[in-house]
């Protein structure tokens, strides 16, 4: 695991052009909005084929998932496209410790929303095995936000990001919080 913390410290030293940055949220795009959300629903139908929630109860609350996570998922990567110089993506990742917009109120705002976000298909498909394969993902992007992720930015930070770690909830915020400069 130390040697991709130190792959990704030395992708994160690189200037990458334009069209590099635009290639790789490209495929962060494709991934998580389509592609994650497309094995749910395949695991999902695998496991079973009867609905578990009723059809109405499922699409509203699918509704409610999307308005909130959307949003807030469509703001969080463009403040790291626009604010952090760089993307979403590991191998291309922001220039810039980002800790105010979304970032002053938890430290992974993105992946928050994500998970209503693939909560809400999650609804949609309305499925036993979805809601495992869901869980899976979640389980495992956490994984990556805890073990590598964290390490990766306290190599890239120090002192700045530990601090940020200290005043700021991973991913469930809690009340105002001041944006630290």
């Amino acid at each position: 695991m130390n040697h991709l913390i130190e792959w990704l410290v030395v992708q994160a030293k690189k200037k990458h052009n334009i069209a590099t940055r635009s290639v790789a949220t490209l495929c962060g795009l494709i991934l998580f909005v389509g592609g994650i959300p497309a094995l749910v629903f395949l695991i999902g139908r695998f496991f079973d084929k009867d609905p578990i929630f009723p059809i109405y109860f499922a699409k509203v609350t699918a509704l409610v998932c999307f308005i909130i996570g959307l949003p807030w998922m469509i703001s969080s990567v463009f403040w790291q496209l626009i604010y952090g110089g760089g993307t979403p993506v590991p191998a291309v990742p922001t220039k810039k410790f980002l800790q105010n917009g979304p970032y002053r109120y938890v430290r992974n705002p993105m992946m928050l929303v994500f998970f209503l976000y693939l909560l809400g298909w999650t609804f949609l498909f309305n499925h036993y095995g979805a809601f495992l394969a869901a869980g899976f993902f979640i389980l495992l992007l956490l994984g990556e936000l805890k073990f590598i992720e964290e390490h990766e930015l306290e190599r890239r930070f120090g002192n700045v990001y530990q601090e940020y770690k200290k005043e700021t909830p991973f991913l469930f915020p809690r009340g105002r919080r001041r944006c630290i400069n």
